[in-house]
């Protein structure tokens, strides 16, 4: 490939775009295969919402509850059936879109195709990691909007140790993640493996995955809530790539540091 720095201001603006539309495109098959997922997530949402408000969540988020709205108007058999092969699609299309998104963080070319292959090659820990995510966020939920109180005061002080401690648990999972799928989609390794080493390199650069997750909680703020009807837009366009895209600019340099390149050393030993 060319090195950037001989590219003219056309040439790089050309390649940006080309690379933008192809993060839309990822980000439209998986937002297709993930809606009922979002549907059933902002139908908590209102539950929970309403459990402690006076109002709905949907009367805020007009957007991502009109997608939600639109799916529930199916018979409840066949939304749960549609909720269920989401949920299974879910973890390996995150894995296909963290992959291009490291593949566009590096500069290297990548085709929508490469997200469904690498969705495919990774099916049973994308499987795994996309269950462990959706019930992160049921955890997440009902940590922020569960109305959890008791007036036997040992009960009481159970309920808050244990929304702290799922708490913890939910930040953790959100540090390692990113890390885990870089991992996953950059070297065969077993899950297991993968994830130890996630949790190294996110406890080492807790800043850097403090960061991300910061960054990603104000874009996600702004587009639904101070902006809720820009979700209509954002939430199939951008929303979830870009969520990956931020991710991936934190994780896959180190992920190249610490992982891919010893790997590369020991192969090129076995070879000599």
């Amino acid at each position: 490939m060319e090195p950037i720095e001989k590219l003219t201001a056309a040439e790089r603006a050309t390649r940006l775009i080309w690379r933008i539309h192809r993060l839309i495109l990822v980000n439209l098959v998986c937002f297709v295969a993930m809606l009922p997922v979002i549907a059933w997530f902002y139908l908590l949402l209102n539950t929970y919402f309403n459990a402690g408000f006076s109002h709905g969540f949907f009367d805020i988020l007009p957007g991502p509850g009109l997608f939600s709205a639109l799916l529930l108007q199916l018979p409840p058999v066949i939304f749960y059936l549609l909720l269920a092969v989401s949920a299974v699609l879910t973890g390996p299309l995150l894995l296909g879109l963290h992959y291009v998104a490291g593949k566009m963080v590096t500069g290297q070319h990548v085709w929508f195709s490469d997200c469904l292959e690498q969705a495919l090659k990774n099916v049973r820990q994308g499987v795994v990691l996309g269950l462990a995510s959706l019930a992160a966020l049921h955890m997440l939920l009902w940590n922020l909007f569960a109305g959890l109180q008791s007036h036997i005061p040992w009960i009481h002080m159970s309920l808050i140790a244990s929304r702290w401690g799922s708490g913890l648990l939910i930040l953790l999972f959100f540090l390692v993640f990113p890390y885990a799928c870089q991992s996953i989609v950059s070297i065969e390794q077993p899950l297991w493996t993968a994830l130890k080493n996630a949790f190294i390199l996110a406890r080492v650069y807790l800043g850097r995955g403090l960061l991300a997750l910061a960054t990603i909680a104000i874009y996600w703020w702004i587009t639904s809530v101070t902006f809720p009807l820009a979700s209509l837009l954002t939430l199939p366009l951008f929303s979830i790539g870009l969520t990956a895209f931020i991710q991936a600019m934190v994780c896959r340099p180190v992920v190249e540091k610490y992982i891919l390149d010893p790997a590369r050393k020991r192969e090129s030993l076995q070879d000599e």
